[in-house]
């Protein structure tokens, strides 16, 4: 069933203001500021929005915010219901109603995605997205969330665009061990999307000091000067 209501029918408050986090199907953290690029032409990215409150329901929208190199008529995004073309500057669903998530839990919605099938002649497409939260008045609360979906079709062809770097263990007690044949950059972020570290990458094995920062999960995102990126959950002891 869908996770659609309208906003003006719900008598529901908030205690506080529930915060949210975006991954991929494969458990891929979307982070506020990201640039996820997809190579292949009709190429799916399938996302959940997790609700990180264990107590209350948090309502969510996802709004187009611009594009560059086209203009969203052969873009697709599924957030409850499917809705294409897509249009710069409308939320999602439009408007009074939301993707409601229980606490704890995703939106449930297996075909929730976002899906290019324009070929930009060959060009590269950014879409700009934001998801963000409503309370039961529809006012926009809490943090968002904005990222950028690229279709590049130079990567769909040529694998030597794709990042090549790794990171040694996800378990770390001090120091994140990475190891680069390329020369890239990493950016720590904490669970709220903020940036707490970051350091550049040399060729062969790097070591980035996290001794300073508390116990927890954090995402680091790595990424090259083509564009190419890749961001991993570790866990600080």
């Amino acid at each position: 069933m869908k996770k659609i209501i309208t906003l003006f029918c719900s008598l529901a408050t908030f205690a506080a203001f529930a915060q949210f986090n975006v991954e991929t199907h494969d458990g891929d953290p979307i982070v506020d500021g990201q640039q996820v690029i997809a190579g292949a032409l009709n190429s799916e990215l399938k996302f959940y929005v997790n609700n990180e409150s264990t107590t209350d329901e948090i309502y969510m929208k996802c709004e187009f915010v611009s594009a560059v190199n086209y203009d969203g008529t052969n873009m697709q995004l599924c957030f409850g219901l499917c809705y294409d073309p897509l249009i710069v500057g409308v939320s999602y669903p439009p408007g009074n109603e939301v993707v409601t998530v229980q606490p704890g839990q995703n939106q449930n919605q297996e075909g929730d995605k976002f899906l290019n099938y324009n070929d930009g002649g060959g060009n590269i497409i950014d879409y700009v997205f934001r998801f963000y939260q409503v309370d039961a008045g529809g006012n926009e609360i809490g943090e968002d969330l904005t990222f950028t979906y690229r279709y590049d079709p130079a990567l769909g062809v040529n694998d030597t665009n794709k990042l090549q770097a790794s990171i040694v263990s996800t378990v770390v007690n001090d120091v994140l061990k990475i190891t680069a044949t390329e020369e890239a950059k990493a950016v720590i972020y904490d669970i709220r999307g903020r940036v707490v570290a970051r350091q550049n990458l040399m060729i062969g094995n790097n070591d980035i000091n996290i001794s300073q920062l508390p116990s927890q999960i954090y995402l680091v995102q790595v990424s090259n000067a083509k564009g190419a990126s890749q961001t991993t959950k570790i866990v600080k002891k």
